[in-house]
């Protein structure tokens, strides 16, 4: 009974120089206990801590615009933005959202010059082709 109640005193007293940190708090300087704590403390981090962070993809919906035969439809579609990528997420269908994940580029010479001078982007989709935007 002794050396259990030993142990509990060991354990708890070495965890309470024990600093754990969320991985999604800002970092704030280790704290350290004065003279006659005894041995420092152990801080542990997270690895994303020490990562860089991500920049966060921007979401937009907007109206995409795709040609069936000669005639020009258009659904809603959703575009995620990260720095200099542009991806083409989803676009509606009459059943719901329909997940692309496609990159968009930008729209170039060899498109014709009715689309060069209404669009910007274009990206493919399995249901409705090429959607511009």
């Amino acid at each position: 009974m002794f050396i259990c109640s030993m142990m509990v005193v060991t354990l708890t007293a070495s965890a309470q120089f024990t600093e754990f940190r969320s991985i999604y708090s800002t970092p704030q300087p280790s704290y350290t206990p004065s003279p006659g704590y005894g041995v420092p403390f152990a801080t542990y981090e997270s690895l994303q801590s020490r990562q860089q962070a991500r920049p966060r993809m921007q979401e937009v919906t907007l109206r995409g615009y795709y040609k069936n035969g000669n005639d020009w439809y258009s659904t809603p579609i959703r575009v995620g933005v990260i720095g200099d990528e542009v991806r083409l997420l989803s676009a509606k269908t009459q059943y719901g959202w329909s997940n692309c994940g496609s990159k968009a580029s930008e729209v170039g010479a060899w498109d014709s010059e009715e689309i060069r001078d209404n669009f910007n982007y274009k990206a493919y989709t399995t249901i409705y082709g090429t959607i511009y935007f």
